[in-house]
């Protein structure tokens, strides 16, 4: 299927627009900003709760506990550790590593069922849940109503963002407008991809590599750096299968950053991939290198999944 890299580019600047990390059930999570975890079943495998080193959780509880008989692993690994009554601060240290995982339990004050939480604490560097809500008790009515309220701010804030988009005319997407293929939004396919290895000789540090997929669409790759401001920006991308054969993509989308003033803390540079022909990206192993001709620094992913 053709489709014209205009509107393969605007449609991705407006689903990976900064909001937070995010795959489908995380880009909720990421509008919103605030992970809500409700008490299952205890036969249920334990919740995950990502963590990443140098960076705080905050774990807030709908029902006090008791602070003396928190059970933590690793507790001693912690770089900083705050403990009340209703809620938890973590900080992880440099010690843990990538994918490690840690049982948190805790225990409440009140006598009622159920008399314990648990939660599994998963290392992840690109995708921390900063506040995690903890609901033992079924959620108010009120809560839901917050968090839908949020989520409609948050496509608002996106819909201004593609309205400022300077889009010549209406390019057609597989047979419909690009506008169409926008309000098709929920049907986007999002996975976090992971990778053996990674060579970097570009000023930035890596986060994370997604691939994202309108059904019938368009498919592509976004991969989130952290960069110093204007130190780098890709201008050529490729991608190779296990068995040495190039999938054919697009000149990489990056985001700006802009080198005259401070960013924000954790503001990531997007970078985006589009494929030419998605039929010839196929479940594998994939080489995926990003460069700037200029200078030649380049970032170099080895070994990345396709599910």
């Amino acid at each position: 299927m053709s489709v014209s890299s205009p509107a393969i580019v605007m449609t991705c600047m407006l689903l990976l627009a900064p909001a937070a990390d995010a795959a489908a059930p995380d880009m909720q999570q990421v509008a919103v900003g605030v992970r809500r975890v409700e008490l299952r079943d205890a036969r249920e495998s334990l919740p995950e709760v990502h963590i990443g080193p140098g960076l705080s959780t905050t774990v807030l509880f709908d029902s006090p506990i008791r602070p003396d008989e928190l059970v933590l692993e690793g507790r001693e690994r912690f770089q900083r550790l705050g403990l009340s009554d209703d809620h938890l601060v973590l900080i992880p240290s440099a010690t843990f590593r990538q994918g490690e995982r840690l049982r948190l339990e805790v225990r409440f004050s009140d006598g009622a069922a159920p008399e314990r939480a648990a939660l599994s604490l998963v290392v992840d560097a690109a995708r921390v849940d900063r506040q995690v809500e903890l609901y033992r008790r079924p959620r108010t009515a009120e809560s839901y109503r917050q968090e839908v309220e949020a989520l409609k701010a948050a496509m608002a804030r996106l819909q201004q963002e593609v309205e400022r988009l300077p889009v010549p005319g209406a390019t057609a997407v597989g047979g419909a407008s690009w506008a169409t293929t926008v309000a098709q939004v929920e049907e986007v396919e999002a996975r976090q991809l992971p990778y053996l290895s990674v060579a970097v000789s570009a000023p930035v540090s890596v986060r994370a590599v997604w691939s994202l997929r309108l059904r019938q669409h368009w498919q592509a790759l976004r991969v989130k750096l952290h960069a110093n401001p204007g130190a780098w920006m890709p201008t050529g991308a490729s991608l190779r299968d296990e068995q040495g054969r190039f999938v054919n993509v697009l000149a990489p989308w990056a985001q700006v950053v802009v080198a005259h003033r401070v960013p924000q803390h954790n503001e990531p540079q997007i970078v985006v991939v589009a494929l030419e022909d998605v039929a010839a990206f196929r479940p594998g192993g994939y080489t995926l290198k990003l460069w700037d001709e200029g200078t030649g620094q380049s970032v170099t992913f080895e070994g990345l999944q396709v599910p």
